[in-house]
């Protein structure tokens, strides 16, 4: 079993309802719930290192799954709007995800193919701790950001290295790219033969393409 709360924050992602979270996010939480009467059904909100990835986790036990996607849908929406003008809900509009977690029996998924105002991602886990949810491996999977390596956007320095020594130098490439195209006539004068480089440059290149 894995706890839902430690992937998201190991993947870089800042749990907003946090208590002691110091943080100028752009944007106003209340414009999902009013400050003192926080949804009962919502257990988190977390922003990605990036900011451009918003997940709202939320109690799937609390209400029937189509009322429960509805209503954060609306909620989502009145979002979307009031600070549409905002840079960085621009980056988050089409990349708030409704993670519902429920641990009874499992409910109609079907929604998860609703993406009309936000993605719906349906897990199963143990909702005992509320605060530290326990999801199994096959739940896990379903979290977009899981299985891209914490490394996945860094240059890989050995490749870079060896791409370098695949590339002719410069100077060498422009010298031939530049040399002016003859055209030879055959003797017969029936066609006309380009010749564009000798042979000891075509071997050059016929090289760097093999590499």
């Amino acid at each position: 079993m894995i706890c839902l709360q430690d992937e998201f924050k190991k993947h870089g992602y800042m749990d907003l309802l946090e208590e002691g979270v110091d943080f100028d996010i752009g944007f106003n939480l209340e414009d999902f719930f009013d400050s003192d009467q926080k949804p009962d059904e919502l257990l988190s909100v977390f922003l990605s290192a990036q900011c451009d990835d918003l997940f709202l986790l939320l109690d799937g036990n609390t209400m029937e799954i189509n009322d429960l996607c509805d209503e954060w849908d609306k909620r989502i929406r009145v979002f979307t709007i009031m600070n549409g003008k905002k840079e960085i809900v621009r980056k988050l509009k089409y990349n708030i995800v409704q993670l519902i977690v429920y641990s009874g029996n499992t409910p109609d998924k079907s929604r998860e193919g609703n993406l009309l105002m936000s993605r719906k991602i349906i897990i199963k886990g143990d909702l005992t701790n509320k605060k530290s949810i326990e999801i199994g491996d096959d739940e896990v999977i379903e979290l977009p950001f899981y299985m891209v390596p914490e490394n996945a956007l860094t240059p890989d320095e050995v490749q870079m290295k060896q791409l370098n020594q695949l590339i002719p130098e410069e100077s060498e490439l422009l010298a031939i790219m530049k040399k002016p195209h003859e055209i030879v006539k055959r003797k017969s004068g029936a066609k006309v033969q380009p010749k564009y480089y000798d042979k000891q440059e075509f071997e050059k290149i016929k090289g760097w393409l093999e590499r």
